[in-house]
Formats: C-alpha cells, structure tokens, sequence
C-alpha cells in the first residue's frame, strides 16, 4: 500500500522474556523481520519475574519498531499471558504487569495497526536466544544486531 510517494512498512515482531529463578536474573528478546531484514535485541533487566520480562521483551520490540518507523506490526510471542492481556481478553490483577500493559497499550498507538498472536514455544527460537542472552548483560544495557538473508 502506498499513500503518495510514502510507501507504509510491515515488521514482524517475535519476542520472549527469560528468567533464571522467578524472581531472578532477567533478559529480554525482541526480533523484527521485514522483507529479507531481521533486526535483534537483547535487553539485561536485572532481577525480575519470568512475566516482568515477558512484558518488556514486549515493550523492547514496540520502542525498537516505532524508532524504525513501522507503520504496521504483527506481534508473536510465546506467553499466552501477555498476549491475553495485550489483546483485553484476559484482567490484568497484578499492578506490575498492569502498568507495563499499559505501556505496550501506548507503544501501540505509534503504529496504523498491529495484530497479536500467541504462538507455541518452538515458533519463537531466535527472540528466547536473544531473551537467554539478554541475561548477560548490564540492566538497561541493550544490544542490537541485524542480518540480511
């Protein structure tokens, strides 16, 4: 689709959230995929839940899409939670992860649409290795790698 001589860009967003302990030492993954580009991230989060990372796996992948400029985004992660909760189908009781759905809520309105799907483990390899690797490094450390295929 295009408006004009502005071409709109689609991204897939897969992320993950790891944690060794829950609470314990945390990582984030997120992975954009658009056309043959694939953007990753891994994020260090300290001490946190298995469901805190989850959500700001989530949260790394929005910032990083709307920084792009993706105009549209299809989101798959692997925590039916998460994904639940980003759709408004299931109540979000914890204030915590209340307040980074709300956060997602707002990353969202950065895009013309984004859809969210659930998908089982095994479909999301690549964003869990960034989320494992994620636990390496610094809280709020991010680093970013990208490959062309």
């Amino acid at each position: 689709m295009s408006r004009g001589n502005q071409r709109e860009r689609r991204c897939t967003l897969e992320f993950d959230g790891a944690s060794s302990g829950n609470p314990g030492k945390s990582g984030a993954g997120a992975v954009l995929r658009s056309g043959n580009e694939v953007h990753r991230f891994s994020k260090g989060l300290g001490i946190q839940t298995n469901n805190s990372a989850e959500y700001e796996a989530l949260l790394l992948g929005l910032k990083e899409a709307s920084d792009k400029g993706y105009d549209h985004v299809e989101i798959r992660g692997d925590s039916k939670l998460v994904c639940e909760q980003l759709k408004g189908n299931w109540k979000v009781n914890n204030p915590n992860l209340r307040d980074l759905r709300d956060k997602a809520l707002d990353l969202k309105d950065n895009f013309k649409s984004v859809k969210v799907q659930h998908v089982p483990r095994g479909s999301n390899r690549e964003a869990d290795a960034q989320a494992s690797w994620g636990k390496n490094l610094e809280a709020g450390q991010v680093q970013e790698d990208y490959y062309y295929y």
